[in-house]
């Protein structure tokens, strides 16, 4: 669908620019990549005024117009990706400003790559904290010194 890095970045700096409120000081998204090419999360937050919001990437001046930012982020993995065993990255982050800057970071979380492997089944994933996971999912990820018992 995109066939470059730059139209990945102007489409999803325009969608985010539709779908925002008409006074914000900074928007962004946090792009989890579940499962390459099937699922993807992406928190849509904004500031303004010193307070945090939501913001419905998928709702364009009050009307529902879905957003393709899923199989841009789906896209501009592949372009990154060197060859099919390359992970370049499980979380992006795109900060957005009204004056149309903006910055994309991305990387990869080991804690969320260890998350996406349980099977939702197993006794090991019935026995995490919803705290944890949120704090896996986000883009901060855990704590450097968490306790990682996965990791032993």
């Amino acid at each position: 669908m995109f066939k470059n890095i730059d139209s990945i970045y102007n489409y999803v700096g325009q969608e985010m620019f539709s779908s925002l409120p008409g006074k914000w000081d900074k928007a962004y998204l946090n792009v989890n990549m579940d499962k390459i090419d099937r699922a993807i999360s992406i928190d849509s937050k904004y500031i303004s005024e010193g307070v945090e919001y939501f913001f419905d990437l998928d709702r364009k001046s009050g009307i529902v117009n879905f957003s393709d930012c899923d199989e841009a982020f789906y896209d501009l993995y592949h372009i990154m990706q060197k060859n099919e065993q390359d992970v370049p990255w499980n979380k992006a982050r795109f900060e957005l400003t009204p004056d149309g800057d903006f910055s994309i970071d991305f990387k990869y979380d080991e804690d969320f790559a260890w998350y996406k492997l349980l099977d939702i089944e197993s006794q090991e994933y019935d026995e995490l904290d919803i705290d944890i996971i949120d704090k896996i999912k986000s883009w901060e990820g855990l704590p450097s010194d968490y306790q990682r018992y996965w990791k032993k």
